[in-house]
């Protein structure tokens, strides 16, 4: 298991490595200086050829995890050999705000507040993002909303050691994908968000009176949801007897005996549901917005017809992959938040 651990200059990542002690770590800053030593006076392709030589040198270990850097400021410096080299990608997020502070009393950092550092910030997530997508590999945002300042990583150090014990949203998307097509009996299968497309309520709300700022921050990758199912676990929720929440009569018309829930919300709440409408359902901590996509792109690798239904950005990869995707809007006619500057070219709206 290699991984790579991303995020902006300043973010903390050396921190956190310094407080792993169940793996080896790695310092790339420092060994593409050993290999190097004058890295620092590099132009771009000199720079370039360095890392692409370390990430090379790297791939004789099975398993550590170092730090890297997706960019500097308006330069790339993300390479495939870095994207070969490593299984899992995690990006460390703090809030721009933060980010300046600590860059303004850094003399190494203090050159980077030229930048807009907001945008730098989510251009590597995205990039970041995108490549894995590509290539089917794990991604996971390490956000702690709504100050995004980390005053306790635990939870970070706890989700690293479970990646190494086996969580992934990558692997859970091919077996969810693999009884799915053993269950189906078609060509065409139809993959629902749970709730805000196929109930008109967020039924853990709706049920438990459940609420969480899990997902603020609008990443909704498997470190999100995997800190929802631990928050879960703090909870007893009671059987359920009766459901008050409402289904959205046009998604639910649209069923078909080939019909697949996907949902990051409570197992009682779907199982309830599925239950009731017949169909099969998929959910818990490894349900990420990645796990969609991933779970679309191996049905269609054999052979099958996708149609999507979702909201949100928690579904939005996975309604653009699929052969049609469809994009439900709330009672007003307003898209999700989440949402906020994609692209909705191909996808029709409900």
């Amino acid at each position: 298991m290699r991984i790579g651990f991303y995020g902006m200059p300043a973010a903390g990542k050396s921190y956190v490595l310094d407080l792993i002690d169940f793996m080896e770590t790695a310092a790339g800053s420092s060994l593409l200086r050993e290999y190097d030593p004058y890295f620092d006076i590099r132009d771009q392709s000199g720079r370039e050829r360095a890392r692409k030589a370390v990430a090379r040198r790297l791939t004789e270990k099975k398993t550590f995890i170092m730090d890297g850097h997706y960019a500097f400021g308006d330069e790339t410096a993300f390479t495939e050999d870095d994207g070969d080299l490593y299984d899992v990608f995690l990006y460390l997020y703090v809030s721009p705000g933060l980010l300046k502070e600590r860059m303004a009393v850094s003399g190494k950092n203090r050159k980077y507040l030229r930048f807009d550092i907001e945008e730098w910030q989510n251009r590597e997530i995205s990039g970041l993002r995108a490549y894995c997508h590509e290539n089917n590999k794990d991604f996971y945002v390490l956000d702690d909303p709504p100050g995004n300042r980390f005053e306790d990583v635990s939870s970070i150090l706890k989700f690293i050691r479970d990646i190494v014990n086996g969580y992934s949203c990558a692997s859970y998307a091919r077996e969810c994908a693999d009884d799915i097509i053993r269950k189906s009996r078609s060509d065409t299968i139809l993959l629902l968000d749970g709730d805000k497309t196929l109930t008109t309520e967020d039924t853990s709300k709706a049920v438990f009176g459940y609420k969480t700022c899990l997902y603020d921050g609008n990443f909704y990758t498997g470190y999100q949801s995997w800190k929802q199912d631990r928050e879960f676990g703090k909870y007893i929720f009671p059987d359920i007897t009766e459901m008050p929440v409402h289904f959205n009569e046009k998604v639910k018309n649209a069923l078909t005996d080939d019909s697949f829930i996907l949902t990051s919300g409570h197992e009682k709440v779907w199982s309830f549901l599925s239950q009731r409408l017949g169909i099969g359902f998929y959910c818990g901590k490894e349900m990420s917005a990645e796990t969609k996509l991933f779970v679309t792109k191996h049905l269609q690798e054999a052979g099958k017809y996708v149609i999507a239904y979702g909201d949100g950005l928690n579904d939005y990869f996975m309604l653009k992959q699929a052969d049609e995707g469809y994009l439900v809007t709330r009672k007003d006619g307003s898209f999700n938040r989440s949402l906020r500057g994609r692209n909705m070219e191909g996808l029709g709206i409900v």
